[in-house]
């Protein structure tokens, strides 16, 4: 039986399950659409509040223009070519965003306000706006101060033109301050200013009130800056100018006069570039012209110190062969020193005073040569004649002596070679060792003559790229061109203003009017721990949930009769129908005891009941009405008691066992007999008296004599009254009150559920909102037959 029953809890859970989304949807649906007025009258207020918006807002024009800026720097175009070329600047193409910052800078922006004059505005009053007039206005002001004290000044003029002749300045509220003639001077808090008429028949204006704007300067460029949007246009070169103002005249002149401003400015900084730059080639080439004479002077003079010509090395490869053949000389001669030595020593010798002398030996000397061979010749004729005789004959010691005398003068000969060939050995050796020293030292002199040229060839090769330079400089200086190229002039894309945007502004305030009353009611709904609906008890509770009472908006306490077909009535019906199936268990066909009992106070458990006991009647039963709450009693409030407050009950039978029940059962009047059994006086131990015993004989009688005991009970969170007669019924019906009773108590109802403190018990929803009620249709309704 019990796995029965669990496999029917399990099925219904799956059943809830399936269908809870769909459930949940359909209610949030309702309990939105119950609202719907706040819906309705949030939208109305939002959209009206975006009617007054655009009604009341200056509309806004967008005024945008299209510029290509030149990112081409061609070296041989630019001023800065020179410096360029010389690594002195960044070679590197100009960004575009940096151009874009130019275009947005305060100063440009400045000089154009100055330009048109945008610190001075003038207005005339409409119906509901103010209506600027550009560029022209009927009377214009002009200042007698400079204009760095007018562009600080803020002031505000009202002028009235009377007659082509007068005027009158008035204050903000149209009074008349001072009347004055057109072209008079008139003292203000700018200074002196002179009004003029700007057509000739003002006249026909008369009457107009015109409001002269005079602003700082700064602050005019400052938000004209801030409302300004420049903005590259894809990857290319292209800039878009664009700007939003109630005057799109006024945006167009602002527009095109900047990038005049810009294209003014670009060229006069170019200027200044050209100019700055001719002027530091001038200073280098005067620098650079004075070191290039110095190098001259200090090359010449080296030259000159060392006896360098302009060709150092054929003048090196010179003095190189004089050098070599000086060598050679030296060589030659210190030969024939040693063969003079070597021919001396022979000559000199004893031994060989007879023997031949080398001829042929390679002197130049004629007489050395002739001596010689004198000489030899009378060896030769000496020693023929020793064949044939002896060293004593007179011919051959004639010959003797002949070769004596040759041989002194041979010697002489020899030592007067030997002298002179040393004299000119010296003069070799010494021309060798100058020769030697200026072929070591060459190297040397060729070096730093070389170092001194260098200089010199740089210090030419710039002065001449500098002379070069300043030629394109001049030229370029004369053909300056601006970086700003203008693609498309200011003009307005459409004749729509882009401010107030309409569609915006409504579609803004339909989803804002739509939006606050959701976000109000999801919040108060988040917000909120009562309980609001049946769905809040499935989701908590797992006992029955007997039904649902809808809010009563009746006066009378007892809202069932016979006859009544209403919505409340009906809920009554269901509710005792429901009673049935939960006490079919119970074998008693008479005598059946239902609790009705509720957390706190006020969540209508006395109304409940007494109405459930009045439903009941009304079908023939006999019922009897049970008061136990003995603390603050409420029945004199719904039933006609004898006695009202001080009506004999249950307290009295209990304390005066004299009395029987039938003393303290009294007999509703009305269309249905019910009985009733008040709760008596109130005692001091309300708790005690439950405990007696008489209560089970007051039980005990009233199950013996009626069908149904209907008890109304004390609130189980307050006190234990309930719980301590609890044993006493068959069921026990748990009141929770809509928007009234707080989601956190019903842990105590499950609670009691669960430990089974309570027999058979069920929660009832009172107070239920519309969705709960029993309007049907199909005859029923608030109908009373």
């Amino acid at each position: 039986m019990n796995n029965s029953n669990n496999n029917t809890a399990a099925n219904n859970s799956t059943i809830e399950t399936s269908s809870n989304f769909s459930f949940n949807l359909r209610e949030l649906i309702v309990r939105y659409l119950k609202k719907w007025y706040w819906f309705v009258l949030s939208i109305l207020l939002f959209l009206g509040l975006a009617y007054l918006k655009i009604r009341y807002t200056i509309p806004q024009y967008n005024v945008s223009s299209t510029i290509m800026i030149s990112q081409d720097e061609n070296i041989s175009e630019s001023e800065l070519a020179a410096f360029k070329d010389l690594g002195l600047l960044d070679n590197s193409q100009s960004k575009i965003e940096n151009e874009i910052q130019i275009l947005k800078s305060r100063t440009l922006i400045t000089n154009v306000v100055k330009d048109l004059k945008l610190n001075v505005r003038y207005f005339s009053e409409g119906r509901i706006l103010e209506i600027e007039n550009y560029p022209k206005s009927l009377v214009e002001i002009n200042f007698l101060s400079h204009d760095s004290i007018v562009h600080t000044k803020a002031a505000t003029f009202h002028v009235r033109i009377n007659s082509n002749t007068s005027f009158s300045f008035l204050n903000k509220k149209g009074e008349k301050l001072s009347d004055h003639s057109f072209g008079n001077t008139v003292s203000s808090s700018v200074g002196d200013i002179v009004i003029t008429p700007s057509i000739e028949n003002v006249e026909s204006n008369s009457g107009t009130v015109i409001k002269i704007q005079i602003s700082p300067v700064k602050f005019v460029a400052e938000g004209y800056r801030n409302r300004l949007a420049i903005y590259p246009v894809g990857s290319s070169s292209l800039v878009g100018v664009s700007l939003n103002d109630p005057v799109r005249e006024k945006a167009k002149d602002i527009i095109n006069n900047l990038v005049d401003e810009y294209n003014e400015a670009t060229i006069e900084n170019k200027k200044q570039i050209s100019a700055r730059t001719a002027n530091f080639i001038n200073e280098r080439l005067d620098l650079i012209s004075g070191d290039l004479s110095e190098v001259d002077d200090e090359a010449a003079g080296y030259k000159s110190r060392f006896g360098l010509t302009n060709d150092v090395e054929a003048q090196t490869q010179r003095v190189a062969d004089i050098d070599s053949r000086n060598v050679q000389e030296i060589a030659q001669l210190s030969t024939q020193l040693s063969l003079i030595e070597s021919m001396r020593r022979f000559v000199l010798s004893q031994e060989g005073r007879y023997d031949l002398i080398p001829a042929n030996l390679g002197f130049n000397e004629a007489t050395i040569t002739n001596t010689v061979s004198r000489y030899n010749g009378l060896i030769l004729q000496r020693k023929r004649l020793l064949k044939t005789s002896s060293e004593q004959n007179p011919v051959v010691v004639n010959i003797d002596q002949q070769i004596d005398g040759l041989r002194q003068v041979l010697i002489g000969s020899l030592n007067s070679l030997k002298g002179s060939i040393d004299i000119r050995l010296k003069s070799l050796r010494t021309q060798d060792q100058y020769f030697s020293g200026k072929l070591y030292n060459a190297p040397i002199r060729q070096k730093d003559l070389r170092v001194i040229e260098r200089e010199q060839t740089i210090k030419e090769q710039l002065y001449l790229y500098l002379l070069q330079k300043r030629e394109e400089a001049e030229i370029t200086s004369h053909i300056t061109l601006s970086n700003a190229r203008v693609i498309d002039r200011a003009s307005t894309l459409n004749s729509y203003p882009v401010s107030p945007n309409k569609r915006i502004i409504y579609a803004g305030a339909l989803f804002i009017g739509f939006l606050i009353p959701f976000m109000i009611i999801y919040l108060s709904d988040l917000l909120n721990v009562k309980i609001t609906s049946r769905e809040d008890l499935e989701k908590v509770l797992s006992m029955p949930i007997i039904g649902a009472i809808p809010k009563v908006k009746s006066k009378s306490k007892i809202v069932i009769s016979p006859n009544d077909r209403s919505g409340v009535a009906e809920a009554f019906r269901i509710l005792r129908t429901n009673l049935d199936f939960l006490m079919a268990g119970t074998s008693k066909d008479r005598g059946r005891v239902i609790f009705v009992t509720s957390t706190i106070s006020g969540e209508g458990k006395t109304m409940i009941s007494s109405n459930l006991a009045k439903t009941l009647a009304i079908t023939g039963k006999k019922v009897v009405y049970l008061g136990t709450d003995l603390r603050d009693p409420k029945f004199h409030q719904f039933l006609d008691l004898p006695e009202g407050k001080d009506t004999k009950g249950l307290t009295n039978f209990i304390m005066n066992s004299d009395l029987s029940p039938k003393d303290v059962i009294f007999r509703d009047s009305g269309d249905s007999p019910l009985d009733v059994v008040s709760s008596g006086a109130i005692p001091p131990n309300p708790a005690e008296l439950l405990m007696h015993e008489r209560v089970g004989k007051m039980f005990e009688y009233l199950r013996e004599n009626y069908d149904y005991i209907v008890v109304d009970t004390s609130p189980v969170s307050l006190v234990a009254d309930t719980l301590l007669i609890g044993h006493f019924a068959d069921l026990c019906i748990y009141i929770v009150r809509e928007n009234y009773s707080d989601k956190r108590i019903l842990q105590m109802p499950q609670s009691f559920y669960t430990e089974k403190r309570l027999p058979n018990i069920a929660v009832l929803l009172n107070a239920a909102g519309n969705q709960a009620g029993y309007n049907y249709g199909y005859g029923y309704g608030n109908k009373k037959n």
